[in-house]
């Protein structure tokens, strides 16, 4: 179900639509962020990890941003992140924070931020 807010739409999700606890594989999430204004918008998209996932095997980083720039008006772009579960993860629901801002042209100020939430499962 996607957010609605003033000037976009974001929409999750995730391919596959769950994570196996005992394949170690990980998932890709993709956040579509959709410019409901008139003028052309840039876009950056942050996602906050529970310490139970990360973006690499390791585990080390928890929180990454991926800009997207230039998205005309009626118009989608995907933001899309690889998610990696630890060895160990227990099956069930894992609340991740998917921070959208607009940005002038440069990607120098932060000119709106909406925040939601995604949820992946794991079985």
């Amino acid at each position: 179900m996607p957010e609605e807010f003033d000037t976009m739409q974001v929409r999750t999700s995730f391919t596959p639509i769950r994570m196996m606890a005992a394949e170690n594989q990980p998932v890709v999430m993709h956040v579509e962020v959709r410019n409901k204004s008139a003028i052309n918008k840039n876009y950056s998209v942050t996602l906050k990890l529970p310490s139970e996932l990360g973006f690499d095997a390791a585990f080390v980083m928890k929180e990454k941003r991926v800009r997207i720039a230039n998205v005309e008006p009626n118009r989608a772009k995907d933001a899309v992140f690889t998610v990696f579960g630890k060895r160990r993860i227990q099956p069930g629901m894992y609340d991740m924070s998917v921070v959208v801002r607009e940005h002038d042209e440069r990607f120098d100020k932060s000119q709106k931020k909406e925040e939601c939430k995604a949820t992946l499962r794991v079985v």
